[in-house]
């Protein structure tokens, strides 16, 4: 077995804080994904809802 010196302690230690890194960035872009999707949801129904109270102001002028 190869004698484990400083500098394989620091390789190891920087591949392990790379992984790391790698991770928090694929979690908080499955986050931004997420809130992406959302976001167009609500934008999808806020939409309908104006699209629905434009249809009743409408109807309201119309009755007067």
């Amino acid at each position: 077995m190869p004698e484990l010196n400083e500098d394989n302690f620091e390789l190891i230690d920087r591949n392990k804080d790379a992984m790391l890194q790698r991770n928090k960035l694929k979690y908080l872009e499955d986050r931004v994904a997420t809130l992406e999707k959302s976001v167009g949801a609500l934008n999808t129904k806020v939409g309908s809802l104006v699209s629905i109270l434009a249809q009743v102001n409408n109807g309201d002028n119309n009755a007067k």
